[in-house]
């Protein structure tokens, strides 16, 4: 199975990374050779974890948490730590990395985190999103949620987190799932599920195998597939809109179409 990481997700990652002193550059050269996102993702935490250690790990997540401009939205947005946990929790669901579940649980919540079948597992990934979970609070300026972890492995998280309490807070309304799931893509870039009816969007791996694009390509037509823009990919790949507008017509060059809405339309046909 092929999965997408966001690509400010890893973008944040190694800027954390390098406001540590760590030299990201270096983590980089070693994930060229990645075969996925979700493979580069990994290495980079792997090989942070295996020369710096598990304190310095914990670090990096904790500044993760506290430089992520989503996060200190939602916690603003939002107000109550637990419901930016609802969010971080929804849009991780989308993300297609791992199955997520919650339920209330006295004052905070009981998280599961499942790799999806088919990905790499990895103990250091699931250990990072504890350590993540417990410093969420950090981007309001709190302290840490308590996380108690009752099953850890390479494949799974189970936990529970109870944040911090904060009064006068915005309270969302937990029987909208669909109004949600559109605050937590808001925030965090995610995609929306397809309509009915809809062919969903192949992972980037699958476009790029298809039509023998670029990875860099395959990642721009996924997201233009998805409904984004030449801007916010821009935004989210670190890279000016003539470049995404680049890859997109070397794109259109290799499958023999014209337009943008040509070439999203070829992409959603699936395999003929």
């Amino acid at each position: 199975m092929s999965a997408d990481v966001p690509a400010p997700l890893l973008r944040s990652v190694l800027l954390s990374m390098e406001l540590l002193g760590h030299d990201a550059s270096a983590v980089l050269r070693r994930s060229a050779r990645a075969r996925s996102s979700w493979e580069e993702l990994l290495t980079a935490l792997e090989s942070f974890e295996a020369g710096l250690g598990p304190a310095q790990m914990q670090r990096l997540m904790e500044t993760l948490a506290t430089r992520s401009s989503a996060v200190s939205l939602a916690t603003e947005l939002l107000g109550e730590p637990r419901e930016t946990y609802v969010v971080l929790l929804e849009a991780a669901s989308r993300q297609g990395l791992v199955t997520v579940s919650s339920r209330p649980s006295g004052a905070g919540l009981t998280v599961r985190l499942e790799l999806k079948p088919g990905l790499r597992p990895s103990l250091t990934f699931f250990r990072a999103c504890g350590w993540f979970l417990a410093a969420v609070p950090r981007a309001r300026g709190l302290g840490d949620a308590r996380v108690v972890n009752e099953r850890l492995s390479e494949r799974e998280l189970l936990c529970v987190v109870t944040p911090p309490s904060v009064r006068g807070a915005l309270a969302l309304d937990h029987s909208s799932p669909a109004h949600l799931g559109t605050v937590a893509c808001d925030l965090f870039g995610c995609s929306e599920p397809a309509p009915a009816g809809r062919q969903p969007v192949p992972s980037s791996q699958a476009i790029q195998a298809r039509f023998g694009l670029t990875r860099a390509e395959a990642r721009v037509v996924r997201r233009l597939a998805e409904g984004g823009s030449i801007k916010r990919l821009a935004v989210e790949l670190g890279v000016s809109p003539e470049t995404v507008r680049t890859h997109a017509k070397r794109a259109m060059n290799k499958t023999d179409t014209h337009r943008q809405a040509e070439l999203v339309s070829l992409v959603l046909q699936g395999e003929r």
